[in-house]
């Protein structure tokens, strides 16, 4: 029977009375017995198109957005038509998954840059009180039961929930994960219950898909614009002129953080470049000092966050101070190799041109040598940024080689030329072009001398390479130590 719901208003209880649908799914490839299937309208595919596909795979009802007449299904199938798929999506995986999110501290964590590093720091600093943690980030998903390779910085929202009714069955208590403005935009996170919300920075990014900052701003709001009063409230960061933004139909409390102004203020007392040593005020006045194991006045930022985040969780000062000195490294965020002769080199996701600054500022501080900076431009993404990318390469770093990331369905060479275009700008720039990553990462470990870093950008975790049809399982990392393992008298790395 096929029910035309064209307007909104539905009775979705009608779907649930029977007790055959286990589960929800958007892609008709991970279909199970007795899921319901959402057709969503990609950019790339149609899921209107593989309605068969998902029945046959055992889907016991279609939702989607085209009218009924138009939807080839077998006959026997419910078919609900929605004004929005995706918001369909998330409401019915929320119901499907027993509202899971309303059975968990749930912290949401965006921003352009540092979402990463903040939600991997504030689940070890709530696991150091022995809190059971749930975490999803754009490295890996944690639920308790199982721990897999992220797909998607927010993942959909049918494996969302289904992420978080996990994190329920396995005892925790808080979630903390990543949102994307995608995500949020997406309704993958619409019906998630959060009780707190992080906002790290907002530099240029994905202005493709939203089209102005200014769009890209407001898609980061209405996380904040969702939070109830009666909420643990909303941390900001004080010091980013987006900040107003997120904090204007915010109804929660405020926490603001930084090292200008701010409720959590932080005070560098000295560096090393590798390590910081800085004192923290509390918003009720209470102080601390400790060493930060990581680098970078943007660590500092990330570190500031995640206080303020912990304060308002109720975390005591003291069990807040004993996590800093032991904060982990996060795979593919600044992770250093250090071979016993030759350079440092540092593998690194910055993708953005405020990380890319950012990263190279810090590499300033700590280098006596040169710095060499391998670097490309992600594919199907926002060009605009990769002749600005080029620009702050080509100023900051000594030598730079422009090499391929996940180009995608684009032409490598294309990609590279627009970054070489802002490249140009600099007065006497120098940059070498080779599109093969594997051997723009040796020429650059191979050619830099004792004393020098190799920054080697963009991927950072990824464990492949998507250059067209090709997918190349191979990291960073990976090619790093093997062109490391070729330089002459390299000793142990």
């Amino acid at each position: 029977m096929h029910v035309a719901l064209t307007r909104g208003t539905t009775h979705w209880e009608d779907l649930w009375k029977q007790g055959r649908i286990r589960g929800v799914a958007t892609d008709s490839r991970e279909v199970r017995p007795g899921d319901l299937y959402v057709a969503i309208r990609g950019r790339r595919w149609d899921g209107h198109a593989f309605i068969r596909e998902a029945v046959a795979r055992g889907a016991v009802c279609v939702v989607g957005e085209d009218d009924p007449s138009s939807v080839d299904i077998p006959p026997g199938v419910p078919y609900v038509q929605v004004p929005s798929s995706r918001r369909a999506a998330s409401a019915l995986s929320d119901r499907a998954y027993g509202f899971p999110s309303r059975r968990l501290t749930v912290v949401g964590v965006t921003g352009t840059n540092g979402k990463t590093t903040c939600v991997h720091w504030l689940t070890h600093m709530l696991r150091s009180v022995s809190l059971r943690v749930g975490m999803l980030s754009s490295v890996s998903n944690e639920t308790g039961l199982r721990t897999v390779p992220a797909e998607l910085t927010t993942l959909e929202a049918p494996k969302l929930h289904h992420a978080l009714r996990e994190m329920v069955d396995a005892g925790c208590t808080h979630a903390v994960i990543e949102v994307s403005s995608h995500g949020i935009v997406q309704h993958r996170t619409s019906d998630v219950d959060f009780d707190l919300a992080i906002f790290t920075n907002l530099t240029r990014e994905h202005l493709d898909f939203h089209g102005s900052m200014e769009n890209y701003a407001a898609a980061k709001a209405r996380l904040f614009s969702g939070l109830s009063a009666e909420k643990l409230g909303a941390v900001l960061n004080r010091d980013d002129p987006y900040a107003d933004v997120m904090a204007e139909n915010c109804t929660a409390p405020i926490i603001t953080y930084g090292l200008h102004s701010g409720d959590v203020r932080g005070r560098v007392v000295e560096t090393d470049g590798w390590h910081t040593r800085l004192s923290v005020r509390l918003p009720d006045g209470e102080e601390f000092e400790g060493i930060l194991p990581h680098p970078g006045v943007y660590n500092v930022y990330n570190l500031l966050a995640v206080v303020g985040a912990a304060h308002a969780l109720g975390l005591p000062v003291d069990a807040i101070q004993g996590a800093l000195s032991t904060l982990p490294s996060v795979p593919g965020r600044m992770h250093v190799i250090r071979p016993e002769r030759g350079p440092t080199v540092v593998v690194d996701y910055a993708h953005t041109p405020d990380a890319l600054y950012q990263l190279l500022n810090t590499a300033r501080q700590w280098t006596r040598g040169r710095v060499w900076l391998v670097f490309g431009g992600r594919g199907e993404r926002d060009k605009g940024k990769r002749s600005e990318m080029g620009f702050i390469a080509a100023s900051m770093a000594d030598e730079v080689i422009i090499t391929t990331d996940n180009p995608y369905s684009e032409e490598p060479a294309r990609i590279a030329d627009e970054i070489l275009s802002g490249a140009r700008r600099v007065y006497g720039a120098q940059c070498d072009i080779v599109l093969d990553r594997a051997q723009a990462i040796e020429q650059a470990v191979l050619e830099a001398s004792d004393g020098d870093v190799v920054l080697i950008t963009g991927r950072g975790h990824e464990s492949f390479q998507v250059i067209g049809a090709l997918r190349l399982e191979r990291t960073d990392e990976d090619m790093v130590r093997e062109a490391l393992g070729r330089r002459p008298g390299a000793g142990a790395i």
